[in-house]
C-alpha cells in the first residue's frame, strides 16, 4: 500500500502586523525621487512640445522646436514637484466605502489648489515664449479663463497619480501578505514537524524501558545494564540533535546502530541485521529519527510475533537525483487493517513529517513482499549535507 502525499501544507490568512510587517511603506525622502519623476515626466513635455511644434509650422514656419520646449516643458515638470503631494494626500484621504464623499471633498479642492500655480506657470513661460496673445493680458484677466482650459487635463493627472498610488499600494500590500502568509506557513510546518519529532520520543522511550522491564523480571542483570547504557546514549544523541530536523544519512544510521544494539540485547541471537548501505548516500540529508520507526514496525511485524528468528535489512542507494531507503523484514506480513489495529503511530509518523518536509516531492511506500515479509521504501531528493551548509 503506497502513500504518496499531494496534500498542500494549510494556509493560513492574517494581517501583516501579525508578523510585525508594516503595511505601508515610508515614501522615499524627496530628494531621492524628485530627479527620477523629472525625468519621468519630461517625456511627455518632449511629445507635447513636438505635437505644438509640429501644429505651429502650418501658420508660422519660423516658430522654433525650443520655443515649444520652453512653452511646454516647464508646466509638465510642475507635477514632478506635484506628486508626492497628490500621492500623500491619497494615502491621507482614500476613495473607499464610507468615507469617499469627504476624501472626494478634499481632492477637488487640493485640484483647485495646485491648479493656481500650474496655471500660473503656462501664463508665464508662454510670455517669456513671446506668445502674443498674452503679451498685453494680464494674470488677473487670465487666470479664470485658464483655469477652465486646463481642468480637464489637470483632472486626468491628479485622477491619474491617485490610481496609480493606489495600485501600487494595494500591490506591496498583497505582497506584504504573501511574505506574512508564507512566513506563518513556514512557522506553522516547523511547529508540526517539532511535535512530530518529540512524539517519537516517549513513544520509543515507553518500548525500551518495558523491554528493559522484561529483562529484569527475568533477572538478566547484564542484559538491563546494557539496554539502559544504550538508552542513556541514545536520549544523549537526541538531545544533541534537538532542532535539527533533517541529518546526514550517516547521523541517523549511528543513531539506529544504537538502537539496534538495544533490539539485540533483548532478542539476543533471534535478531539479525543485514545493512546494505551505499558510501555515497552517507552525506545526504534526511529527517532525523525517520529510520528508527521503520526498524521498529519490521521488528514488531516481523520477530517479536514469532518464537523463530528473524532477518532485517537497511538498505540505502542514490537513483539519479533520488536517495532511495528501504527497510525489509522476513516476517508473516501486514494483515488487512493493521494501521486501524495497532495505530500505526511510527508509520504515521513518517507519512506526516515526510510530508511536511517534502511535499509532493517523495514516495513513501510499505507492502507486502512476494517473498514473504514486509518492504518500507523512502525516496527523498537527494540533497548533500555539505551542500546544505555551502548555501546557508
Amino acid at each position: 500500500m503506497e502513500s504518496t502525499s499531494r496534500v498542500a501544507s494549510p494556509l493560513l490568512s492574517s494581517p501583516a502586523a501579525t508578523l510585525g510587517v508594516s503595511a505601508r511603506a515610508e515614501p522615499l525622502p524627496l530628494a531621492h525621487r524628485l530627479p527620477l519623476l523629472m525625468l519621468v515626466y519630461a517625456v511627455p513635455g518632449v511629445i507635447a512640445a513636438l505635437h505644438t511644434w509640429v501644429y505651429a509650422q502650418a501658420k508660422d514656419p519660423s516658430y522654433s522646436f525650443t520655443r515649444a520646449l520652453l512653452v511646454q516643458l516647464p508646466p509638465w515638470q510642475y507635477w514632478a514637484f506635484a506628486t508626492p503631494v497628490v500621492l500623500g494626500l491619497g494615502r491621507r484621504f482614500r476613495l473607499e466605502r464610507g468615507v469617499w464623499p469627504r476624501a472626494l471633498a478634499v481632492h477637488v479642492a487640493a485640484l483647485a489648489v495646485l491648479m493656481v500655480p500650474y496655471v500660473t506657470l503656462i501664463y508665464f513661460v508662454s510670455r517669456a515664449a513671446g506668445e502674443k496673445w498674452l503679451a498685453e493680458t494680464s494674470l488677473g484677466q487670465m487666470l479664470p479663463l485658464m483655469m477652465a482650459k486646463h481642468v480637464i487635463t489637470s483632472l486626468l493627472i491628479y485622477g491619474t497619480l491617485v490610481a496609480i498610488g493606489y495600485a501600487v499600494e494595494y500591490h506591496r500590500r498583497y505582497r506584504e501578505g504573501e511574505l506574512a502568509q508564507s512566513q506563518l506557513e513556514t512557522r506553522l510546518a516547523h511547529a508540526q514537524l517539532d511535535v512530530l519529532r518529540a512524539q517519537l520520543h516517549p513513544h520509543f522511550l515507553f518500548n525500551t524501558l518495558n523491554a528493559i522491564s522484561v529483562l529484569v523480571r527475568k533477572q538478566d542483570t547484564a542484559g538491563s545494564i546494557r539496554m539502559l547504557t544504550g538508552v542513556s546514549e541514545l536520549l544523549r544523541m537526541t538531545l544533541n540533535s534537538t532542532g535539527r530536523q533533517r541529518v546526514p544519512l550517516h547521523e541517523d544510521l549511528d543513531f539506529l546502530e544504537r538502537y539496534l544494539d538495544i533490539e539485540q540485547t533483548r532478542f539476543q541471537d533471534r535478531l539479525q541485521v543485514v545493512r546494505a548501505i551505499d558510501p555515497v548516500t552517507l552525506g545526504a540529508l534526511v529527517p532525523s529519527l525517520i529510520l528508527q520507526p521503520l526498524v521498529e514496525n519490521a521488528i514488531k511485524h516481523g520477530l517479536a510475533v514469532r518464537a523463530g528468528s528473524g532477518c532485517v535489512e537497511l538498505h540505502a542507494s542514490r537513483e539519479g537525483t533520488r536517495l532511495v531507503l528501504e527497510v525489509l523484514d522476513d516476517g508473516p506480513g501486514l494483515a488487512p487493517g493493521w494501521e486501524r489495529q495497532d495505530g500505526g503511530i511510527g508509520v504515521a509518523n513518517v507519512r506526516a513529517r515526510l510530508q511536511q518536509l517534502y511535499a509532493d516531492r517523495h514516495v513513501f511506500s510499505l507492502e507486502n513482499r512476494t517473498e514473504g515479509g514486509v518492504r518500507a521504501r523512502l525516496e527523498l531528493p537527494f540533497q548533500s549535507a555539505s551542500a546544505e551548509a555551502l548555501g546557508a
